[in-house]
């Protein structure tokens, strides 16, 4: 099924993108090898730091056994998503298939496709500057996908902003790949978890691209619906980015000795854009993202203060027990609710 093309998204992307720092290829091959290292190295850690029973086995081997590491440049990167991207739409446009099988061949066209390919393909040119890593649950399900999950490293960007704000090479690589890590060790600890964000992202899609006449209901009912779905989505959102912050930042300074200057640094970059990046991150939406998890990582931060963080780690228990939208600036609200119901 053709959402979009894949190709005519990648190749824009990688059109669009800029190359990154011109480094000799024995640099770019250190750094490479640099990164891995980190990933081997902040692997042991994050069982230490999260307290999740599900990984409470890793080792250095676990990179290897159970994780398909990544190391990759900007095009790179944006091939990978061109893929991912299509495989986590399609159970949205098979279900619209079934509901509305014109409506899906209008908008599945060659043309259209091509046309939304581009349009994907420069979104991706614009973020395939900043990812720093990404964790990638869905993509074994790719055609020619990994047969297990992927974690990449996006090492241009790792370097940028490494040198842009006189960071540490060896604690912001460690950092980075700590953050991420502790994406993968959320979807080893909650297995129902790339499932459920993906039957609500589809259910979200789908509710949009269905014509209001496809619905039975009332303008009313599918407005209050569709907020609700992207309540849904945001918090698990938010939950998932802030907890990974909350444990980056918890690192022993003996381990990451410019940990709290790799924070205070990022964070004053994140609110110092330029007008435009700042005009494009607010049309598609990345500055209510980033606030957004500024919120979940709040979140997180209180309830571990006040439980404890095993206490905070039946969250990942099951859907039942993920943070509302409005649970994410009341603690307190999802304790009582969750906590203390478990503890009875």
């Amino acid at each position: 099924m053709q959402i979009f093309s894949k190709e005519a998204a990648a190749a824009t992307g990688r059109n669009l993108v800029p190359p990154g720092p011109r480094v000799p290829a024995t640099d770019a091959i250190v750094e490479a090898e640099a990164l891995r290292a980190a990933a081997y190295s902040a692997v042991e850690h994050v069982p230490q730091l999260s307290k999740l029973p599900a990984i409470a086995h890793w080792t250095p081997s676990t990179i290897d056994d159970e994780i398909n590491l990544l190391v990759i440049d900007r095009p790179g990167w944006i091939n990978a998503n061109a893929e991912s991207l299509q495989v986590m739409l399609e159970p949205a446009f098979h279900r619209l298939g079934e509901l509305h099988e014109d409506l899906l061949k209008s908008i599945s066209s060659d043309l259209t496709a091509r046309f939304s390919g581009a349009q994907v393909g420069a979104v991706l040119a614009f973020l395939g500057t900043k990812v720093l890593g990404q964790f990638e649950p869905y993509a074994a399900r790719a055609a020619n996908g990994p047969d297990k999950p992927r974690l990449m490293l996006v090492a241009p960007n790792v370097m940028t902003i490494r040198d842009e704000l006189n960071l540490n090479a060896e604690d912001f690589r460690f950092w980075v790949a700590l953050h991420e890590l502790t994406h993968v060790a959320q979807f080893a600890q909650a297995p129902w978890l790339a499932d459920h964000i993906l039957e609500t992202a589809t259910e979200f899609l789908l509710h949009h691209l269905l014509p209001d006449s496809a619905s039975e209901m009332t303008a009313e009912q599918k407005a209050a619906h569709s907020k609700d779905l992207e309540s849904q989505l945001t918090g698990v959102m938010s939950l998932l980015e802030g907890h990974a912050n909350v444990i980056m930042d918890a690192v022993d300074q003996s381990i990451v000795p410019s940990v709290k200057t790799i924070r205070k640094r990022f964070n004053e970059r994140s609110a110092n854009h330029n007008w435009l990046s700042q005009l494009i991150r607010k049309l598609i939406g990345l500055d209510a993202k980033a606030k957004q998890y500024k919120q979940g990582q709040a979140f997180v931060s209180t309830v571990v203060d006040r439980v404890g963080i095993e206490q905070f780690n039946t969250v990942w228990q099951r859907p039942e027990n993920l943070p509302t939208k409005d649970e994410l600036t009341n603690a307190e609200a999802w304790i009582s609710r969750v906590v203390h119901e478990h503890a009875r």
